[in-house]
């Protein structure tokens, strides 16, 4: 008959289509809800997972793994193509670009007890009053101490210092004997050492640009007094001559050889530091401020996001309310829970945490600048600047602040 060959064909050519595509690996059908999670908590996204699937057997979970190496670039090349999967983890920083681009939903008709997560990761995820991205994971930088080393020196580890002149002189006390007393990061990946510096000119009345994002502002007499406090430990020699090389990680293996008594950092150093060094006695303070003025930190951490073209918007929001519980949430986070409720879970009360805890209500997110990696880059090579003699610091943050904007004027 006229056409049979033609229908024959086609019925071939869809038969042939339906097969490559259910032989493609992570391919999403109806009731799937595709989740790129970082292998770091792959076991506890996968426990999440097996028990959301137990209570809604017609919901399939399928996880993604992902990783640290690329992964901007990758979730950006998933988003804009329109290919991405149907929630995906990634920072704070990052929501609002998506956000102004429109590659991401609104999750207010998502999120639940909204009024019970931190105030500063709500605003950073949230653009033209809008909520684009549920957090669940937040942290601060605090201080670790060896509290050994804070008794030798006279020191009661009991009551550590609360300002920024008894920092320093703490630290100097404990400087003897081929101890450092406090080690700043000046090396390696410049997100150790802005993490660490930029709060202190924060707690000291500056900024690096100013709230508009339209003019540079590091190289202000408060930003200078603060940024020269922060590099005074390596100038005054109380933290180690490897200083210009030290990232964080170095940091925590000099604090395990007995070799630095105190570092800022987060308390995902705990963990490891107890491994390392079981009969270390630690101690944890939060980080201090000047006289008269409050202590500050920069809010990381890590929020959901569903994609503009997710396959399976509706599954996956059921699926975020079901992990943002308060239970749950304080069993996914590596760090602390974005809700505020969820400290009170007992992982969260071990001792050494309750400071890094009380450093959250006064962490505050990066300005949100399209130049931001660029911005971060200048101000470190600045601090670089000092830590190696090159200028001082009125100097330093002066070529800094110039470059910055230049940035801010390319725009």
């Amino acid at each position: 008959l006229p056409g049979r060959k033609d229908r024959t064909t086609k019925s071939l050519l869809l038969s042939s289509a339906v097969a490559a595509l259910l032989a493609m690996p992570g391919v999403a059908f109806a009731g799937d809800v595709v989740w790129w999670t970082p292998n770091w908590s792959q076991a506890r996204a996968q426990k999440l997972a097996d028990e959301f699937h137990k209570a809604n057997p017609d919901i399939n979970i399928k996880l993604q793994i992902t990783t640290s190496n690329g992964l901007p670039q990758q979730v950006m090349t998933a988003l804009q193509s329109g290919s991405g999967p149907d929630i995906i983890e990634v920072q704070h920083g990052w929501v609002q670009g998506y956000a102004q681009s429109d590659l991401v939903l609104p999750l207010d008709d998502t999120i639940q007890d909204k009024d019970d997560y931190n105030k500063a990761v709500i605003a950073e995820d949230t653009y033209n009053g809008q909520l684009y991205a549920i957090p669940y994971r937040i942290e601060c930088t605090a201080l670790i101490y060896n509290m050994d080393d804070y008794t030798k020196a006279g020191l009661d580890p009991a009551n550590p210092p609360q300002t920024w002149d008894d920092w320093m002189a703490a630290s100097k006390k404990m400087t003897t004997d081929g101890v450092y007393g406090m080690a700043i990061t000046g090396g390696g990946e410049f997100g150790n050492t802005i993490t660490r510096a930029l709060p202190l000119v924060w707690m000291n009345g500056g900024d690096i640009i100013s709230a508009d994002g339209k003019k540079a502002v590091i190289n202000s007499p408060e930003a200078v007094a603060a940024i020269k406090f922060y590099t005074d430990f390596y100038t005054n020699k109380v933290s180690p001559d490897s200083t210009l090389q030290n990232d964080g990680v170095a940091n925590r293996q000099l604090f395990v050889a007995g070799k630095v008594a105190s570092y800022l950092t987060g308390q995902y150093d705990i963990a490891p530091i107890a491994q390392a060094a079981p009969n270390l006695k630690i101690g944890a303070f939060m980080t201090p401020h000047p006289a008269g003025k409050q202590t500050a930190g920069i809010l990381n951490g890590w929020s959901f996001v569903i994609p503009k073209d997710a396959q399976n918007p509706t599954d996956a929001k059921k699926f975020l309310q079901f992990l943002n519980t308060k239970e749950n949430q304080g069993y996914f986070t590596d760090t602390f829970p974005a809700r505020v409720s969820a400290l009170d879970l007992p992982r969260f009360q071990d001792p050494n945490l309750k400071p890094f805890a009380g450093m959250l209500p006064y962490g505050r997110p990066t300005p949100n600048t399209p130049h931001w990696v660029q911005i971060s880059q200048a101000m470190f090579n600045g601090i670089q600047r000092i830590l190696s003699g090159q200028q001082d610091p009125q100097a330093a943050m002066d070529q800094a602040n110039d470059e910055i904007q230049a940035l801010l004027d390319s725009d």
